[in-house]
């Protein structure tokens, strides 16, 4: 006798499945979304700002945390870029939604260049100025620019000309302090991050080309190559740590973070003035640095992935780690979001596995069907 599984049953086993399969991608997504320290920056008053997701904390020049700025609360729903401070205390950052589409997260993984207009989206969003304390902003640029991608910023605090490494584009940018663009693109990079002025000269991290880009900073030569440098010594070849992301100036020497193909797991090589490898600081295997910036008399190096700040000595050496009432009370709520994310997406796999385990009871339990056998007499 055949035994059939009734259709209702099986619409409700692919729901479930279905459903197991949704909680545990989101729960995973939104996990991975809490992350911890990333944009590490210092104020023309010499206070640090420690970006955690849309929160920037504050702290004095000495390292006291003083106050929480909710970005969220200004209309930065996601900080898809880095900030910058003008020589005021105004800050340089993107306000809006999350612009970017499924089809642009699979051309940024598969490294195309963003096809997306400058154009903001809607009225809130894209670049803006904005004053921390009053909350109180003001479009950059006449009719706004948006990347809606990543970028990174430095701002001259003599003049409060603004240069912007257009990420996904491959694009080096140089506007006023009011967004009026004052010079043309640049191209040849690909994927330029942190930009750094050092007196007349503009470094460029060039990641995917595995160097450091030093350019004219004029705007009637802006761009214009001066040197490019090597900064992939042998140790960090043998280590797989060939792509530079992030530089730091420390005294003379040259601070630079590189980091895996997975733009993961990297560490410090320190280079002299004339960029000669001279020694390297090891982060844990897991690490996964974003930004470092020298800060009194030590060098604090972020690490997304280990909710921590790492502080090290001007000499390399690891000191214990930057920490304060603020960033602890931060990093404790970010953890405990993350483990609630967390726990969904292990509700969804045991969900599927319940629903697998159902199945096979459900098979094991059938009766076998019998099988006709014809007798001839």
């Amino acid at each position: 006798m055949n035994s059939k599984v009734p259709p209702l049953v099986v619409a409700l086993v692919i729901l479930l499945t279905f459903l197991a399969i949704g909680v545990w991608v989101w729960g995973s997504g939104e996990a991975k979304k809490i992350g911890g320290p990333a944009g590490l920056r210092v104020d023309p008053d010499g206070h640090l700002f420690i970006q955690i997701q849309n929160q920037l904390l504050e702290h004095d020049a000495d390292g006291v945390f003083l106050k929480q700025h909710d970005l969220g609360a200004m209309g930065a729903e996601i900080i898809l870029g880095s900030v910058a401070f003008f020589s005021d205390g105004d800050i340089l950052l993107r306000l809006g939604t999350d612009p970017r589409s499924l089809y642009d997260n699979v051309r940024a993984y598969q490294r195309l260049t963003n096809e997306q207009s400058l154009s903001p989206q809607s009225p809130g969003s894209g670049l803006y100025r904005c004053d921390l304390d009053t909350a109180v902003c003001q479009r950059f640029g006449t009719d706004g620019v948006d990347f809606k991608a990543a970028y990174s910023v430095f701002i001259d605090w003599q003049t409060d000309d603004v240069y912007i490494a257009d990420t996904t584009r491959h694009l080096l940018r140089k506007y006023s302090a009011n967004g009026d663009a004052l010079a043309e693109p640049v191209g040849g990079f690909l994927f330029p991050n942190q930009l750094l002025l050092d007196g007349e000269r503009l470094f460029v991290v060039d990641t995917n080309h595995h160097q450091i880009r030093i350019v004219n900073k004029d705007s009637g030569r802006f761009g214009e190559k001066i040197e490019a440098v090597n900064v992939v010594p042998d140790l960090a070849a043998r280590t797989g740590q060939t792509w530079p992301t992030h530089i730091a100036r420390v005294d003379n020497e040259w601070w630079v973070n590189n980091m895996r193909t997975g733009m993961n797991e990297g560490s410090i090589y320190i280079f002299d003035n004339d960029w000669r490898h001279d020694r390297s600081v090891t982060l844990p295997p897991d690490a996964d640095p974003i930004a470092l910036v020298a800060f009194g008399d030590n060098v604090l190096i972020s690490d997304w992935n280990n909710d921590r700040i790492y502080r090290v000595a001007r000499t390399g050496q690891h000191l214990d780690d930057f920490s304060s009432s603020g960033l602890a009370q931060v990093l404790a709520e970010s953890r405990k979001a993350r483990l609630q994310f967390t726990i969904y997406s292990y509700a969804g796999i045991a969900l599927f596995i319940l629903v697998l385990a159902g199945i096979f009871i459900r098979a094991m339990a059938m009766p076998k069907p019998e099988n006709d056998t014809k007798s001839s007499v």
